[in-house]
């Protein structure tokens, strides 16, 4: 490690660290991980300017960049005071005559809670480019990834052990997890509040431990070697080298199937399904061989997880008594929408506006939507929420694209697809994004992999 990459470890040591405890949802967890990454950021600008750091010129970025801040320029501006009176939301008149005084309005209907979230997202963005400029040494790309994948599992391996002794405590947390025993029943969820971002966090470390075997094992596999030799070279590169990820993929598919999460488990499988598909995209593999490969993961994961799969399969068959309370969530959300499409209700709003559109009571306070996508439509409006998405669909094509494109490494940026197809399609049915830990760790996979999206012929 050379001292011009210390920055970078630094804020690895941070990310790393944020699933313990909860996730980082907690403010003080959170602002600490800001903290770090502002720290790293500005060290990152100084030895740039003074070129004993890396500064990459990233020309794919301009589109996606120009986008995103857009979409936080406008955040801002619904933060501000300065929009016309007749974008205010009506809430600040009706505030105002009750306490008797006229206040300042603003299109935001909770502009602490937008603050909040709007540093929360600089953050996320901040690990991103930063990934993007140390991540362009494919070395210190790949080593990042491997401690990344590694000490998540270990964060998910503390988890069942606390689980699996029956313990209601983590560090010096007690309470919390207390409560989420009481609630989630036999559901695990440790070192998170939610078994659902357990299942998350979990899919995304399996993704990229496959995907990292996979780029270690990519040369095992010439046509000119016997399949004997094959499976001898695999399963001794496999076990004997690789290890480390072995176990990794062994505990994350064990804590996503104790999750019982059933969106957990449909988002890892077709992350799984694009990771497969982005690494055979140039080796066009025979049909025989890719029924092969299901037949022995399908083999393999019956025989040690069967226990779990039972337990995951009677949640889904009880997914309908579940559907109901967020269908109506979405119904009210929908209604929201239509009210204010292209203004929103302020990064952040969504709690503080719920219960405006909530007619059926729901038990308990409704703080998230069960759907990113859908509650930053809500909160940003229609435009702006598209402008940001868009920032991040351009980097997860592009990874796409890389996969497709590089002749070495071409398992980083497949695995930096894989992971963010599961994010997003996970955040559409619930709100894995909104959880610090699983932000930043996803923010910093992306990165990595689009810096090593660029054709080997390129670079």
């Amino acid at each position: 490690m050379s001292l011009n990459q210390l920055p970078f470890y630094i804020l690895l040591a941070a990310v790393c660290l944020s699933p313990l405890p909860f996730g980082a949802v907690q403010i003080g967890a959170w602002s600490l991980l800001a903290f770090v990454v502002g720290l790293v950021t500005v060290c990152w600008a100084a030895a740039a300017a003074l070129g004993a750091g890396p500064d990459v010129r990233v020309r794919r970025l301009t589109w996606p960049l120009v986008a995103f801040l857009l979409a936080v320029a406008w955040i801002v501006f619904q933060l501000s005071t300065l929009a016309p009176a007749s974008w205010h939301h009506p809430i600040w008149a009706m505030a105002g005559e009750a306490l008797g005084k006229p206040l300042a309005g603003r299109v935001a209907i909770d502009p602490e809670a937008g603050r909040f979230a709007l540093i929360r997202l600089l953050s996320y963005a901040a690990i991103f480019w930063l990934a993007v400029q140390y991540g362009a040494d494919a070395t210190l790309g790949e080593r990042a990834l491997r401690i990344l994948t590694v000490t998540g599992a270990v964060a998910a391996g503390v988890g069942l052990l606390i689980w699996g002794a029956g313990l209601s405590h983590l560090l010096w947390f007690d309470e919390g997890f207390v409560a989420v025993q009481t609630r989630y029943g036999s559901r695990l969820a440790m070192p998170f509040v939610n078994p659902n971002h357990l299942a998350a966090f979990a899919g995304m470390g399996l993704i990229c431990a496959v995907g990292l075997l996979a780029g270690e094992t990519r040369g095992l596999w010439r046509p000119e070697t016997a399949w004997r030799e094959k499976l001898r070279r695999f399963f001794v590169t496999v076990i004997s080298r690789q290890w480390p990820l072995l176990v990794s993929v062994m505990v994350y598919a064990m804590a996503v199937l104790l999750s019982q999460s059933r969106g957990g488990a449909l988002a890892l499988l077709f992350g799984l399904l694009v990771l497969g598909a982005a690494l055979v995209r140039r080796r066009k593999p025979r049909f025989s061989q890719i029924m092969a490969a299901i037949v022995l993961v399908a083999v393999v994961a019956g025989v040690l997880f069967a226990p779990a799969v039972d337990r995951l399969a009677d949640r889904i068959g009880a997914v309908e008594a579940e559907a109901g309370q967020r269908m109506e969530i979405y119904r009210n959300a929908g209604k929201a929408i239509e009210a204010s499409p292209l203004l929103g209700y302020g990064y952040g709003g969504f709690p503080a506006l719920y219960r405006m559109y909530d007619q059926q009571d729901i038990a308990g306070v409704v703080d998230f939507a069960h759907s990113t996508v859908l509650e930053n439509v809500v909160e940003l409006g229609i435009p702006a929420a598209a402008l940001l998405y868009g920032a991040i669909l351009w980097t997860v094509i592009a990874c796409w694209r890389g996969a497709g494109d590089r002749r070495r490494d071409q398992h980083i940026p497949a695995l930096a697809a894989a992971v963010a197809a599961l994010a997003l399609i996970h955040s559409m049915v619930d709100f894995p994004l909104q959880i610090p830990a699983i932000a930043a760790t996803f923010s910093l996979i992306l990165g990595v992999g689009f810096a090593q999206s660029v054709s080997s012929k390129s670079s």
